[in-house]
């Protein structure tokens, strides 16, 4: 059993985060960071180059240049602006990308705006704030509902990973990501030429004109939700990697997650046939469970073949 494996694997000395190393098929993903329902969440997902919500002043996530918030709740947004003055301080002048939901971008910046002109210490000047926001691309969840937002890299403008977005069930507006591979493949008309027929038809058409972009899904990230707003996306049934909330997990819980729109453990059992994925991470616990054991004692005797794929990031 998985979940009973990865009780071995946890870092215990790691500033008091979770630190995973998890192998989906040939690539090996690296996850910091906390998250515990209603307190925070941040999970930087160190190959990808991304931060999953921003809900604490993560000490390592400022060096990480792509942030996804889900949704406005302060246990997921309220250190975003942390990042303005801590990679400032490290001196660090590359660009950086904020993604988030239209709603939550006025206020952000209102509040980036007082912090920055209270650590100025006086009145007016934001100076700081302006310097730090001219290197930050912020981009509205809902423009990446239909169009992939190609992220940053670590050493290059773009990477060649790229997000989506997609409407979750949560008491207010709230989105998931699907992070996906770019690569590229010949147009069908050209498959089966041969190299040098490929190399004559280049010099004629170009190579933009060659191939099409394929994206290939490697990630995806709830955010909070019901496991409604899971299965509406099939998306999130199919990527390899899954990072899925679950709030709770005794029958006292129940209620608490559907009225605070989250997901139980026994809504996970309930669909489990319909999760096709390699691994599943299980984030946002309730503060109740206060060891792994706690959680433990209510998945051990669920199916294999579910608790066989879930890790949980506690």
């Amino acid at each position: 059993m998985l979940i009973m494996e990865q009780l071995l694997k946890y870092s215990t000395n790691n500033d008091g985060e979770t630190y995973l190393e998890i192998k989906v098929g040939s690539q090996i993903y690296t996850l910091s960071g906390y998250s515990r329902a209603g307190l925070c969440t941040c999970i930087i997902v160190k190959e990808l180059n991304i931060v999953l919500d921003m809900g604490y002043p993560n000490g390592k996530a400022y060096s990480y240049d792509n942030k996804l918030i889900t949704h406005g709740h302060t246990d997921h947004i309220g250190a975003l602006h942390y990042d303005h003055c801590a990679r400032r301080l490290y001196k660090i002048e590359k660009p950086k990308m904020f993604i988030m939901p239209i709603q939550c971008i006025k206020p952000f910046k209102m509040i980036a705006s007082a912090v920055s002109e209270m650590n100025c210490g006086k009145s007016g000047e934001n100076i700081k704030l302006f310097d730090s926001l001219l290197l930050t691309k912020i981009v509205e969840s809902e423009s990446c509902e239909s169009n992939y937002q190609h992220l940053l890299g670590t050493t290059n403008p773009v990477s060649e990973y790229a997000v989506k977005s997609y409407v979750m069930d949560h008491k207010i507006k709230s989105y998931g990501y699907i992070i996906s591979r770019l690569s590229k493949k010949l147009k069908p008309e050209f498959q089966g030429l041969s190299g040098k027929q490929i190399i004559e038809i280049k010099k004629q058409i170009g190579n933009e004109n060659l191939t099409v972009p394929v994206y290939t899904p490697l990630l995806g990230y709830t955010g909070d939700t019901t496991i409604q707003g899971v299965l509406n996306h099939k998306e999130f049934l199919n990527v390899p990697l899954l990072i899925m909330e679950c709030t709770g997990f005794s029958p006292d819980d129940k209620i608490r997650c559907i009225e605070g729109k989250h997901i139980h453990w026994d809504d996970i059992v309930n669909n489990y046939k319909y999760f096709m994925n390699e691994k599943i991470v299980l984030f946002h616990f309730s503060q109740q469970y206060r060891v792994i054991e706690d959680i433990l004692e209510y998945t051990q005797n669920s199916p294999k073949e579910l608790n066989d794929k879930v890790i949980l990031f506690f």
